[in-house]
């Protein structure tokens, strides 16, 4: 138990909880590493003490209805955790699926990190398919007043999110944007004295295969647009940015940390799709412990990398990802509850972020 004794005084420095429901988030923490999946018949199952199954369940369903979080908390976890520089690139994005009739639609923005996006804001929202420029701007103003704009690199997009009052809000709030587009969309700016699909740009690409920051106007914004046609691809990738960037589509290719955050949330890390949760509130609850879950196997495998480094597969490529380095990692530690490659110190005090987070 002395695992869930460290993880509780670690995180009554962050959260002003009573103590029961502090140590029922160790509790679930610690399980959602053991069972590796968020079905919370599962985590019960993993539930240390000499407490019934039944009786974790029920314990477990009573923090979820009675517990509410300030985001912050995260924004504060990950920027003592991860250094991002002077500024940091933010990805927007967003995941969905069904459960029954029920849809589960998560938009979600996270800061770029060495190729994964690290969770900072999410919000849940009330219907299927895509989101509306309102729920974007909802959830972008929440980070820039954590953040600060001045502390945004870009934001990164794909082509779901456009739209007219969305690039208004965006460039008004001095919010700088790489966003990928539609071949079809009108603009000024490429013809004389005429609209045309931005795809006529692929036509003047030369043998670099790309253009970069070509003044245009879309939707009577003054926007820059990039293109590159690769070998082999089915279609040329067009990204428009509010300002000029030395290199905008290499910049636009980190938007696939998001992707890979994802993949840990879900099959590559905590099943995020086993949660038979269908309320908003709960969801983002839920999504609050995945955040904590995904940041500490991350920041563990960061060190363990330092000391042992990846090795590289005939292909090229590594062998397993950061992520999964840190996840084998502690998954070992609690199952043998005993130290490891990785010194006690740094496996147990995970969320230790006046000790941790100051030498990193």
């Amino acid at each position: 138990m002395k695992q869930i004794s460290e993880l509780q005084k670690t995180l009554s420095h962050f959260l002003n909880w009573n103590k029961a429901r502090i140590s029922c988030l160790s509790q679930i923490l610690q399980a959602l590493f053991l069972v590796r999946t968020i079905n919370l018949t599962q985590i019960a199952e993993a539930f240390q003490g000499s407490a019934k199954e039944e009786s974790s369940y029920r314990r477990i369903q009573r923090f979820f209805k009675g517990f509410s979080f300030d985001m912050s908390f995260i924004v504060i976890l990950v920027a003592k955790l991860f250094f991002f520089g002077e500024k940091c690139v933010l990805i927007m994005d967003r995941t969905n699926w069904k459960w029954g009739k029920t849809h589960i639609n998560i938009l979600m923005i996270s800061i770029e990190h060495f190729g994964i996006g690290i969770p900072i804001f999410w919000t849940i929202l009330n219907k299927g398919g895509t989101s509306s420029a309102e729920d974007r701007t909802n959830i972008v103003s929440r980070v820039i007043k954590a953040l600060g704009t001045e502390n945004v690199e870009v934001l990164l997009a794909d082509r779901e999110f456009i739209g007219e009052s969305w690039f208004r809000f965006l460039i008004d709030e001095k919010i700088p944007f790489i966003i990928r587009v539609k071949q079809s969309f009108l603009v000024e700016g490429i013809r004389d004295g005429y609209q045309v699909p931005i795809g006529e740009l692929v036509k003047k690409l030369g043998r670099k295969k790309e253009i970069v920051n070509h003044p245009i106007t879309l939707w009577g914004h003054a926007l820059f647009a990039s293109v590159e046609y690769a070998k082999g691809a089915k279609e040329p990738m067009i990204v428009v940015s509010s300002i000029t960037f030395p290199n905008p589509l290499q910049l636009y290719r980190w938007r696939w940390g998001i992707e890979t955050l994802f993949s840990c949330l879900k099959s590559k890390g905590f099943r995020m799709e086993d949660t038979h949760m269908t309320d908003p509130e709960k969801t983002e609850k839920l999504i609050f412990i995945l955040a904590i879950g995904v940041c500490w196997a991350y920041k563990i495998g960061e060190l363990q990398v330092r000391k042992i480094p990846i090795s590289i597969k005939k292909h090229g490529r590594k062998a397993r990802s950061v992520f999964r380095v840190g996840l084998n990692l502690i998954r070992r530690f609690l199952f043998k509850n005993e130290k490891s490659s990785v010194e006690l110190p740094s496996i147990l005090p995970y969320l230790d972020l006046l000790n941790l987070g100051g030498a990193l």
